[in-house]
């Protein structure tokens, strides 16, 4: 389980936030930001990017910026 300000970084978003439960803030390989709640137990579709001549680095970096309340983890 991460912690608030936590930063992990990999290919698969999926993966990275499977069985975590929070708030995260995460920077798709091409520089796109994103907000994401993330409820354990629930599970996201394989997302994983897809690298062109463009773009170097192919990894997710996602930063867990909350935690859920008692309410939101139930919901």
């Amino acid at each position: 389980m991460y912690k608030v300000n936590e930063t992990m970084t990999g290919y698969d978003l999926a993966e990275l936030l499977q069985g975590e439960s929070g708030i995260f803030e995460a920077t798709s390989p091409a520089g796109e930001r994103f907000q994401i709640v993330s409820r354990a137990g629930q599970s996201i579709s394989n997302l994983r990017y897809q690298p062109t001549a463009k773009t170097e680095n192919s990894t997710w970096r996602v930063r867990k910026v909350g935690e859920l309340r008692n309410e939101q983890q139930t919901a």
